[in-house]
């Protein structure tokens, strides 16, 4: 048997400053500590382990466990700290030994967002990682790896916590797509402040072991566990206030009603005198004439008093912030603990909106026999969230920020005859979608309550030998209210409210063992590991769905007078997987390492349930040669990889046949119909990874990473056109391909170092060219009378995201008419139009930006931190939809306008940018064409915070630090009112603004 013993030592900086919080870890196993605020540690090894200490901004120390009782590290400076130790695919590695592309991130650097959900503080500090988030409380985010990796699959990564895969599917299920609930995000009921680590991992040496799902990279979430001795208690307080950061430029009430006017007379120019403009406008009596009528007519609709109303300040708020958090951590020589309470509440910007989440962790290791550790991870949390149909494709009286946006000014917020004192809209405006009223007198919410955790065996067979039994589980249930009161949206008219009423929920579990072999011979070290693993999810869903809804406070599914619609369904799926690993290095200078994985997925036909997936890799740690003594070069490592990941189909079923029964009933008899095309043959997206790179240390203050990538994707998900006698439009099919490939920069410099202050500066780029190889057909953009044209095409030899629009030529100054560059397969002919039917389509950009990025800088001086972080990009285009309704030409002269549509052509300002304005305007000038297109180029004040560094106190404090914090500070770039951060595609489409919020915390150790 293996010869355990208890280690113990204390942890100091090149001053001889006791260290807390350094990870002491026993290499290539899960077993870890950290040392306590005086720098002390205490861990259960065998005789010939590795120790291994590793921290931020420091060299990585190794220690072999001898006979000796007491290992005293002293730890040296190192800006990036290259041989950091980080969680990977079930284990753990140096990042000296590891041959993938990865990167941590650290619980300082999580916490540092205002938001609930923890990814989005990765936006700018890793690289090739992109991420757009919605403006609302807990609202839905969009995190991509290395590029957009599927057309109809899924583009998320897979999230691991704590060694178990989570389930993060939005399970909604109120309206339908277009109609409903905001969508959520299931990532915001993990507390922040419980994450010690992250682990981005993006290429196939470091994902492929999970296969089937890891095709767009893997987000491995470790927690954070006990420590032996002393119990630490950490207390936390913050507090503070958000508003938007985006501003929309919006007309008054007198602009809109001189806009009004001179488009009614434009329009009885055109319909009663040909068109002749010049005639018209030149005939003074004739002109004054059709003003008179125009002026009578919006007297007749909107009154003779402005109204002034403001939409947009009436449905906007300054949100408000609290976070409490209470944690422990401690334990002894056998049992460690970590304990935690959150609770959280956050108003968001738009009235009526918002989160609460009560969340609580708890973490405890044992080691009951020499031979055997046990240990559990577990959280619950709740979470009630209010949102209305927000950040979604609908754009409609039941999408209340959608109204406040398009309602002029001239139409009243507030009627005392109204009901709820809110006003009717006048002008053929669907008459009850008031937005405050729909929000204000309707309801709108969501209960989630979620149970993640996981329990663990782990036996040392061997010295070298151990064998790891994990059982995890994640248990979420959802009660969802949609309501439209009785007067206000859907439920206004005949409909006397509408209610829906949702109970969704999800069980899934996952078994993992592992066997792990691990042994240095001399010169050589050898890791084998040999895995088993089975996940099952089951998902059942009540929908009840009606109008006439007899109490509006009590809005259960009893309320409901009529029914549209009473629905339930069930749905699973399953995956058994087979794997294993090997890594191989001599003299810790050249490194090999390979991995396998065997899936088989119930989401696809039997026939094609089953895919391989492997990965190899190697790597040489230059500076370890002999030969290579340079001045100043401290580490030179060079590394490779190719690989291959899979990509599930988002549905359950998508490969079989069934049939459809909601709503086919007829004659009072129940029925159904064919609902979907058998696939036998559907199987995986495949990701072929190829990645090189290398990592570099100059003078121990200098660190560079650089790294080549090329992602091709093949066999893609793709809805495909099929013959029309099988009564279907499309089947999905494995068919075309894409490719992700670019560059990824990382540097940090250490620029001064002393006793009162120190100053560390760190940056990353990402290059990023993505393009789809392979098409069966193109997919067009359709054309929606309310929404106009949807101005993205996917495209064999072009980006996922390109802009296929017509092409402006600015305004024709003789007739007033937008006029376009009339294009030929996308090539301009040299002729000009102004009928926007004949002027043909072409490619304009696409919305990825080819260069992205962050820049973090930390200053230290005694006892005080200042640190501000930079994201930016460039190269993409934006294309503004709202166009299409705000700056119409009086296309729709109902609704209100920004400032670009003042100062339009007529006869007597020939020279204007804006094309004439005719109210009912028929010739499409507001339609897709390059007008809209903007750069999407941008710079924003990510994060700023100032802390003061507390020290211990009345013989009861420990330590802690009072902090000032700034998220979303400014934002330079092209068009108003919008964040290119916040949306992946780069259509502007009346999404929820992303928020500028501010905050003052105090968090103290005791």
């Amino acid at each position: 048997m293996a010869q355990e013993k208890s280690v113990s030592g204390i942890v100091t900086d090149e001053n001889g400053i006791p260290m807390p919080g350094v990870n002491v870890i026993v290499k290539n196993t899960s077993t870890g500590t950290q040392t306590d605020f005086d720098g002390q540690y205490s861990i259960k090894a065998n005789i010939g382990d590795v120790l291994n200490f590793s921290f931020m901004g420091k060299k990585v120390v190794n220690r072999v466990v001898g006979i000796e009782d007491v290992i005293d590290v002293k730890m040296q400076k190192s800006s990036e700290a290259l041989d950091e130790v980080m969680v990977v695919a079930y284990g753990s590695s140096d990042k000296r030994s590891f041959t993938g592309a990865a990167e941590t991130v650290n619980s300082e650097a999580l916490t540092r967002t205002s938001t609930a959900s923890f990814e989005t503080a990765l936006q700018g500090k890793v690289s090739g990682i992109n991420i757009s988030s919605s403006g609302q409380p807990g609202g839905k985010s969009n995190v991509q790896i290395r590029g957009i990796g599927s057309i109809s699959g899924n583009t998320q990564p897979l999230y691991v916590l704590d060694g178990v895969v989570i389930n993060t599917n939005s399970n909604l299920r109120a309206g339908d797509d277009m109609v409903g609930s905001t969508g959520y995000n299931p990532l915001s009921t993990i507390n922040s402040e419980d994450i010690k680590s992250i682990t981005v991992l993006k290429d196939a040496a470091a994902s492929s072991l999970y296969g089937s799902r890891a095709a767009n990279g893997v987000i491995i979430i470790t927690t954070k566990k006990g420590k032996n001795g002393e119990t630490e208690i950490t207390l936390g307080v913050e507090t503070g206030y958000s508003q938007n950061l985006t501003e929309e430029n919006l007309i008054n009430n007198e602009q809109f009603k001189d806009l009004w006017i001179e488009g009614q007379v434009n329009q009885y120019i055109q319909n009663s005198e040909n068109a002749e403009f010049m005639r018209v406008y030149g005939n003074d009596a004739l002109y004054s004439s059709y003003e008179n009528q125009a002026i009578s007519d919006y007297t007749d609709i909107y009154g003779t008093n402005n109204a002034n109303s403001d939409w947009l300040d009436a449905i906007y708020q300054n949100g408000f912030i609290q976070k409490y958090n209470l944690s422990a951590r401690g334990g002894n020589e056998k049992t460690s603990f970590y304990i935690s309470g959150n609770y959280l509440e956050q108003t968001g910007t738009i009235i009526e909106t918002g989160l609460k989440r009560y969340s609580g962790r708890l973490n405890i290791e044992n080691q009951a026999k020499d031979w055997l550790t046990l240990g559990v991870n577990l959280s619950v949390a709740k979470s009630e969230r209010d949102a209305a149909n927000f950040d979604g494709s609908y754009a409609g009286g039941l999408n209340p920020l959608y109204m406040a946006r398009v309602l002029p000014p001239a139409a009243p917020i507030y009627d005392s005859e109204g009901y709820g004192g809110f006003a009717n809209l006048p002008n053929d405006i669907e008459k009850n979608a008031n937005p405050i009223g729909v929000l204000k007198v309707g309801d709108y919410e969501n209960t989630e309550f979620r149970v993640r955790g996981d329990a663990f065996a782990e036996f040392q067979i061997l010295n070298a030998l151990s064998f790891k039994t994990t059982f995890g589980i994640d248990q979420q249930a959802i009660d969802e209210t949609l309501y439209d009161n009785k007067e206000f949206g859907a439920g206004g008219g005949i409909w006397n409210g509408v209610l829906n009423r949702v109970k969704s929920e999800v069980f899934q579990y996952t078994t993992t063992n592992t066997l792990n072999y691990n042994k240095n011979f001399r010169d050589h070290g050898i890791n084998i590991l040999l895995g088993q693993e089975s996940q099952v999810s089951n998902m059942s869903s009540i929908n009840v769905y009606g109008y006439d809804v007899l109490d509006s406070e009590l809005l259960s599914a009893s309320s409901i007078g009529t029914l549209w619609s009473h629905t339930g369904y069930a749905e699973n799926y399953s995956l058994l997987s087979y794997f294993s690993q090997i890594s191989y290095d001599f003299d810790q200078k050249y490194y090999l390492a390979s991995s396998f994985r065997r899936d088989g997925s119930s989401r696809f036909g039997k026939d094609s349930r089953w895919g391989t997936f492997w990965s190899v890799s190697g790597g040489w740690v230059a500076t370890e040669e002999d030969f290579l003594e340079i001045d100043g070069l401290e580490y030179l490592k060079f590394r490779g990889s190719y690989g291959t990941n899979g990509n599930l189909p988002p549905q359950y079923y998508a490969a079989l046949a069934f049939f459809a029964t909601d709503g086919k009933g007829y004659g009072g008899e129940s029925g159904l119909s064919y609902g979907q095309l058998q696939n036998p043959d559907l199987s995986w997206e495949l990701s072929k990874n190829f990645n090189v790179g290398v990592d570099i240390n100059l003078f121990s203050n200098l660190d560079l990473t650089v790294n080549y990538f090329n992602k091709k994707t093949e066999d893609l998900l793709l809805n495909v056109p099929v013959s029309l006698t099988t009564g279907f439009m499309t089947q999905l099919q494995n068919y075309g391909s894409m490719i992700n490939k670019g560059w990824e920069f990382e540097v940090g410099y250490n620029f001064i170092s002393n006793e009162d202050f120190s100053w560390s500066s760190s940056a990353n780029l990402t290059i990023l060219d993505n393009k789809i190889t392979k098409l069966k057909n193109d997919i067009v953009p359709t054309y929606s009378s309310r929404y106009g044209q949807d101005p993205l095409i996917i495209k064999e030899d072009e980006s996922i995201y390109s802009f296929y629009l017509r092409d402006y030529a600015g305004v024709d100054s003789s007739t007033g008419y937008a006029q376009y560059y009339v294009l030929d397969d996308g090539r301009r002919t040299g002729e000009l139009t102004t009928d926007a039917q004949e002027a043909g389509y072409g490619i304009f950009g696409d919305a990825l930006q080819d260069f992205q990025g962050g820049l973090f800088n930390q200053l230290n001086y005694k006892n005080f931190t200042f640190d501000f972080q930079f994201t930016f990009g460039l190269g993409g285009k934006v294309y503004d939809r709202t166009a299409f309704k705000r700056d119409d030409d009086g296309f729709a002269p109902q609704y209100t306008n920004t400032v670009a549509q003042l100062n339009p052509w007529n006869p007597n300002n020939t020279d204007a940018t804006v094309p004439i304005r005719i109210n009912g305007n028929p010739t499409f000038s507001n339609d897709v064409s390059t007008r809209h297109l903007y750069d999407s180029d941008y710079l924003k004040l990510r994060n700023v915070k100032l802390t003061y560094n507390l020290p211990s106190l009345w013989n009861t404090i420990d330590g802690g630090s009072v902090y000032l914090q700034g998220d979303n500070l400014f934002l330079l770039t092209e068009l108003d009112g919008y964040d290119p951060e916040a949306v992946v595609d780069g259509v502007n489409f009346f999404q929820v603004p992303t928020a500028r919020t501010l905050l003052v915390g105090l968090q103290l150790q005791f």
